[in-house]
């Protein structure tokens, strides 16, 4: 009786901090999200101790970007997300001098061919601190190459993740120890990458060189992708 009432609680608990979007059907993300955020582009697991997102699960549509005109980031500037409770709430001027990139985690290159989809992306619920030479080098290769993913493949789906922690910047916003991401093929293949979240990284540094198993994101981000069919 005591082993199945311990099971019946970590069920209740696992389902509790079980993490589901539309854009990755078919996948339970096992982590504790304080506020489920659901955009029109993207879907965000929200932590108010780290007052930065989890991670954010987003398709892009590859028929899209290559069809439709693109728009320019050109004056878009970055807004607090006022569905966030203020005290758990981030800003751009928590960035500022800071050393550290406001760095997207569901980018606006996946969703520039539509004005409302570019201007959720700079909300400041879908940033957190990003060292310079990894967003300005590797990790843009890396978005363009899931972008180029989802040109060959139709569409693929993406989790955009942040985890650990290496201090924090203004307004006690958590500096992340690694950022990764996850491409889901239409095929059932996943490519990711796991990148600290440092500048002695070189700007030309190949993606080979942070290509993981999904295992390895797993341990290091305390979090499991399962899936539910």
């Amino acid at each position: 009786m005591k082993i199945k009432t311990a099971l019946s609680i970590l069920a209740i608990a696992t389902s509790l901090f079980a993490f589901e979007s539309k854009y990755l059907p078919g996948y339970d993300i096992q982590t504790k999200c304080d506020q489920v955020l659901h955009k029109r582009a993207y879907d965000t697991c929200y932590s108010y101790k780290w007052k930065t997102p989890k991670l954010a699960v987003y398709k892009i549509d590859g028929e899209k970007l290559k069809s439709s005109s693109h728009y320019s980031r050109k004056g878009l500037t970055f807004k607090p997300d006022y569905s966030i409770k203020t005290r758990h709430r981030s800003y751009t001027r928590d960035y500022s001098r800071t050393g550290f990139d406001r760095g997207h985690l569901a980018e606006n290159g996946s969703f520039n061919y539509d004005k409302v989809f570019q201007k959720e992306t700079f909300k400041t619920s879908n940033i957190a601190p990003e060292k310079p030479n990894l967003n300005r080098g590797v990790w843009a290769r890396i978005e363009k190459f899931s972008r180029i993913q989802a040109i060959r493949n139709k569409s693929v789906s993406v989790i955009t993740g942040v985890c650990g922690t290496l201090g924090h910047i203004k307004n006690s916003v958590n500096i992340p120890r690694y950022w990764y991401k996850i491409i889901f093929k239409p095929d059932g293949q996943q490519i990711a990458f796991l990148a600290p979240n440092t500048n002695n990284i070189k700007r030309d540094a190949k993606m080979r060189y942070f290509l993981v198993p999904i295992s390895k994101i797993e341990e290091q981000c305390n979090l499991q992708f399962v899936k539910n069919n």
